[in-house]
């Protein structure tokens, strides 16, 4: 079943999920599809390059090449979209940023800055 969502005037027009997703890197995309199942977890580079059978300077300088974007700001990206979501849900904005992987609502709000601007 497909079912149009209407967007707002303010709204990007593709979300983080799909933005960064038009590259043919299988590696790139894996990390991707882990990062996007579990953006609020306590990620580290090395991990993450474990699971996807790389070094963690390949890794980044693979996310460099095809998405423009070093690893911890495509986290941040998926993270900000959550605690969006949350926020929008009725969760405080502490508890939105914690529910999104962030360490504070301070966190957050640096974070919305940078995207923001």
């Amino acid at each position: 079943m497909v079912v149009f969502f209407r967007r707002a005037g303010e709204d990007p027009q593709l979300s983080p999920w799909l933005r960064h997703r038009n590259h043919l890197h299988p590696a790139v995309h894996r990390a991707q599809d882990i990062l996007a199942r579990e953006p609020e977890a306590d990620w580290h580079i090395d991990q993450l390059a474990g699971q996807v059978y790389l070094s963690s300077r390949h890794l980044t300088r693979l996310f460099r090449t095809h998405l423009g974007l070093s690893v911890r700001e495509y986290l941040e990206q998926l993270r900000l979209v959550v605690a969006q979501q949350r926020l929008r849900q009725g969760m405080g904005i502490e508890k939105s940023a914690l529910a999104a992987g962030f360490s504070s609502a301070r966190q957050l709000r640096r974070a919305q800055s940078r995207w923001n601007d």
